[in-house]
C-alpha cells in the first residue's frame, strides 16, 4: 500500500486508520504522515466525492451509484481537466472565477471548477458513457434544448474565445 491507495480507501471506502493499519500492517503514524503529505490528492478525491454524494439517491444517477464511490473517483480522475465542449482548461477557470480577484462571479459561486455534464440530456442518465466535464458556461448554455453537436458547432468556439479573452485580461 502507498499514500495514494491509503487516501482512496480512507476517503472513498470509508476505512478507518485502524482498519487500514490492521489490514496492511502499516503504523498509524505512517498513515498520518501520508494524510499530511497528500493535500492535493485529498482535494481531488474530495471533489469526486462531492460530485458523487450530490447525486446519490437520484434515479438518473443509479448507474454511477451501482459502481460505487471508488469507481466513480477512478473514472473522474481519468478525465482531462478541460471542458469537453469549449476546451477551456480548469486552471484558467480558477483564475477567471476567483472569489477575490476574478473577472467573473456567479451568485452561487460556481465557475471555478468543471462540472459533471450529461452529453445527451434526453436519456436523463448520468453514466460513464454519457458524462463529461464541462465549464459552467457550456454546462448551463447547452442545457436540454441544444444537442452536443449543435453546441460544439455553433457556440463552444465563441465561449472558448470569450473565456480565453477573460483569462488574458487577468494577465
Amino acid at each position: 500500500m502507498d499514500k495514494r491507495e491509503f487516501l482512496i480507501q480512507h476517503l472513498t471506502e470509508g476505512k478507518s486508520y485502524q482498519q487500514i493499519s490492521d489490514e496492511h500492517g502499516i503504523p498509524r503514524e505512517q498513515l498520518s504522515n501520508w494524510w499530511n503529505e497528500g493535500e492535493e490528492l485529498r482535494n481531488e478525491i474530495k471533489r469526486a466525492n462531492q460530485l458523487f454524494n450530490g447525486r446519490i439517491g437520484k434515479e438518473e444517477f443509479s448507474e454511477f451509484e451501482l459502481l460505487g464511490k471508488r469507481a466513480f473517483y477512478e473514472w473522474f480522475v481519468g478525465l482531462p481537466k478541460i471542458c469537453a465542449y469549449c476546451g477551456i482548461e480548469e486552471h484558467k477557470l480558477q483564475k477567471i472565477f476567483n472569489k477575490d480577484n476574478g473577472l467573473l462571479k456567479t451568485k452561487r459561486g460556481r465557475g471555478r471548477i468543471l462540472e459533471l455534464e450529461r452529453r445527451d440530456s434526453e436519456t436523463n442518465k448520468y453514466s460513464p458513457d454519457n458524462c463529461v466535464l464541462a465549464c459552467y458556461i457550456c454546462n448551463n448554455h447547452k442545457s436540454d434544448l441544444i444537442t452536443e453537436d449543435e453546441h460544439l458547432k455553433y457556440f463552444a468556439p465563441a465561449i472558448k474565445q470569450y473565456l480565453d479573452d477573460k483569462f488574458s485580461e487577468i494577465g
